[in-house]
């Protein structure tokens, strides 16, 4: 008589905690379902992980990029150039004497030079400049005020099982 009256109030209390547990899940998931989730963000470190990562990235990519700018140099350059030299004259006292075409492509290929020259001094001081840092402030200002007023306040429905939709608000702190 005592074991079948354990028995039942085993599987009494295995039901009621098993119904117990199962309300409980089903309240938590109706708010859940109702209410949503709220996540709070901090903007300033993702910002700061954003920046560190856009600044490795154009680190990597800014050689190739620079490169490719001075190849182009001469091809933008060339033509204004040679625009401007075809008018080439020389005054001397009323007189007007024009270059030599010879004189002047070798005068055309020196300045196309020049100019490449200093675009590629020029191009070199800015990714020196880029590479020893303080780029990147500026950056993680603009990313953190980016990312609250694009992130705060935003409503992402995260579907669960296929079943439900839970509204997850974005809080970016």
């Amino acid at each position: 008589m005592t074991g079948t009256r354990r028995d039942r109030s085993y599987l009494i209390g295995l039901l009621v905690g098993s119904s117990l547990g199962i309300v409980l899940s089903a309240v938590i998931l109706a708010f859940l379902l109702h209410n949503g989730v709220t996540v709070r963000l901090e903007a300033q470190t993702l910002a700061q992980s954003l920046a560190l990562q856009a600044e490795e990235r154009l680190l990597f990519h800014m050689p190739s990029l620079l490169g490719e700018a001075r190849k182009r140099v001469p091809d933008l350059v060339r033509p204004e150039l040679k625009r401007r030299l075809e008018a080439a004259k020389i005054e001397f006292y009323g007189v007007s004497i024009s270059v030599p075409p010879e004189s002047l492509g070798g005068l055309e290929n020196y300045l196309v030079g020049l100019v490449e020259q200093t675009v590629g001094k020029l191009l070199d001081g800015f990714f020196d400049d880029f590479r020893a840092g303080g780029s990147r402030a500026p950056l993680e200002a603009a990313l953190a005020e980016v990312l609250c007023t694009e992130l705060g306040g935003k409503v992402l429905n995260v579907t669960l099982f296929s079943l439900w939709s839970v509204p997850v608000t974005l809080v970016v702190e």
